[in-house]
Formats: structure tokens, sequence, C-alpha cells
């Protein structure tokens, strides 16, 4: 039911921007204004740069996998290299989702060393994900410890499951902004600052 109301939400959201930006400034004392508005620049621009980074990450993910799909002579591979690529975005879950989608159009189609090796390629391209992408296109954005993210994520996930996984690190990220922008806070942003 929630759901319908999501492109909805995004509509109003993206075309009353300036109205909700400003009228969220007026809400704080004269002296915070500046603070205020400042803050929800940088936090805008950090949802916007962590989503093109997942795109982007996403994308080359997936003509990583589809192209070695295509090679080890997988069935529909330019879709399962998509999709697998995709699914690697996912926190801590994304390996097992990754390697879902080329195993279940493999079996029967592929002898069981091509299947062995679609895992391992899977686990490699996750791993070249995690370690080398994005720390290079999203760590200096979002200048976020590696503590502090694996704890964002258990809290999140602890609070609301699999959209908490999703959300955890721009809402941990939006939080250091607030942090680092309050006196009385920025002993927390340092804290879940590098």
């Amino acid at each position: 039911m929630a759901a319908t109301f999501i492109p909805f939400l995004v509509y109003f959201m993206l075309t009353w921007q300036h109205h909700v930006r400003s009228s969220t400034v007026m809400l704080f004392p004269m002296h915070s204004r500046q603070t205020a508005y400042v803050t929800l620049g940088l936090i805008s621009s950090m949802i916007r740069s962590f989503m093109v980074g997942n795109i982007l990450i996403g994308l080359l993910l997936g003509l990583a996998s589809t192209v070695v799909f295509w090679a080890l002579n997988v069935p529909f591979f330019y879709f399962v290299g998509f999709i697998s690529g995709f699914l690697s975005l996912v926190p801590y879950l994304g390996v097992v989702l990754a390697m879902a989608p080329p195993i279940f159009v493999s079996v029967g189609h592929l002898p069981s060393s091509d299947v062995l090796s679609l895992v391992v390629v899977v686990l490699g391209l996750h791993m070249i994900a995690l370690n080398i992408l994005y720390p290079k296109l999203l760590g200096n954005r979002l200048q976020l410890n590696p503590l502090a993210v694996t704890m964002a994520l258990l809290l999140w996930a602890w609070l609301w499951g699999a959209v908490g996984l999703l959300l955890a690190i721009p809402i941990t990220a939006a939080m250091k902004i607030v942090f680092d922008h309050v006196e009385s806070l920025k002993p927390y942003g340092a804290w879940l600052g590098e």
C-alpha cells in the first residue's frame, strides 16, 4: 500500500524542494538560519553524490558481469549481468543476491565447473567493488569511518530491516553533516568521520 505513494512522494519532493528547503530554514532562529541553509545544501549534495556513485558502481559491475557471463556462455547474459551487478550493491547480502540470478539461469545449461567459475567471478567482482570502487567513488564524499558505517548498518537494519540496510549510509552521512555544523554535537561528528 505504501509503495503506491512513493512516486507521488518523489514527485512532490522534487517539485517542492525549494519551498521545503526555505520553509525548513525558517523553522530555525534568525542567528542559525545561515548554518541550517548550508547544512541542508550539504546534505542534498551528499545524497546526490551517493546516488550517482551507487549508479556508477552498479553500471560498472553490471558491465563487467555481462562481459564475463557472455564469455562463460550464461543464458540471457545481457540481463543477468546487470541484475547481478546491481544486486551486488545491497549491503551484506549483496554477494549472495548477486550470485542467485546467474546460478539459476545456468543450472542445466552449463557444466558444474562453469557454475563454480560464476561464483568465483561474482565474489571477485563484489570484493573489487567493496575494496576499490566504493572507497574511490564514495569514501571521500561521505567521510565516514568504517566502524561508524558498520555500526550504522547494524543499527538501521535492526530498526528497519532491509530498508534500513539501504538507507543506513545516507542517513548516517546526513547525521554527520548535521553534527559537524552544530557546536554541541561536533564531537559526535568527529567520531563518525575519518
